[in-house]
């Protein structure tokens, strides 16, 4: 897919994933493309990941950062995730932003690829206050949407958090696209994201008769974001907006 080179993805890069509509599916991609490449690396949360999501052999969870930082050095080149616990047995929470700072000290180079919230498996969220948790340190903010929502009512079968909305009768539609875009870069990045941190939107599953709705969000995306990407995982490919 290149999503090295779409994404200008460096060996020392913090990147933070957000939205909804393939946020797992792009940092296990971004993995496979790092791995192949023999560059450094582990995926984490600084949310909560389910556990059905991750493969168990690539699962590395414990209390004690000291012994992630020992397995890790052990078998470098395993695509390693990363957390501290598991939660009721059904998710994976992950570290610090301390324990991540730790983690870059202690291996360098090394790329972090964080999930910063979830959405349920919907192709987008509206959120509350404390979310997205978006380490300070984060070079990179990927924000995921699937273009299967335009045009669709605010519901629950397709947004997450919908009633956060307030209005289950309002259609998605291309102005409350820019509203909601707005809202989230002025009320979550700008108080959290380092002004030299990239933000990138990427529009996921613009396969088919999808493709449309991708291209409209991304010339909304374009005007708000450092950059703009659409695609389709499932497909495996991506590229630039125009």
């Amino acid at each position: 897919m290149e999503l090295i080179g779409n994404l200008n993805i460096t060996e020392n890069d913090v990147i933070t994933i957000t939205g909804g509509g393939g946020k797992t599916s792009l940092m296990f991609e971004i993995s496979k493309e790092l791995a192949a490449r023999e560059v450094h690396h582990v995926m984490t949360t600084t949310a909560k990941i389910c556990i059905a999501d991750v493969p168990e052999q690539q699962c590395l969870i414990r209390e004690k950062l000291a012994e992630v930082i020992e397995a890790i050095a052990k078998d470098p080149k395993r695509e390693w995730i990363i957390g501290k616990e598991r939660v009721n047995g059904q998710k994976i929470s992950g570290f610090s932003e301390t324990e991540l700072i730790t983690l870059k000290e202690a291996i360098v180079p090394l790329v972090i690829i964080n999930e910063g919230d979830g959405s349920k498996r919907k192709p987008y969220k509206f959120y509350n206050d404390y979310e997205p948790s978006i380490p300070k340190i984060t070079t990179k903010l990927i924000h995921v949407m699937g273009a299967e929502i335009l045009f669709k009512k605010i519901d629950e079968a397709t947004f997450h958090r919908s009633e956060l909305f307030g209005n289950d009768q309002i259609i998605f539609d291309e102005d409350v696209l820019q509203q909601t875009l707005e809202n989230f870069i002025h009320n979550k990045l700008n108080n959290t994201l380092d002004k030299n941190a990239t933000r990138i939107l990427f529009i996921n599953k613009a396969e088919g008769e999808n493709l449309k709705n991708a291209q409209i969000i991304a010339k909304i995306g374009a005007s708000l974001f450092d950059y703009c990407l659409l695609g389709s995982l499932k497909e495996g490919w991506i590229e630039q907006a125009k």
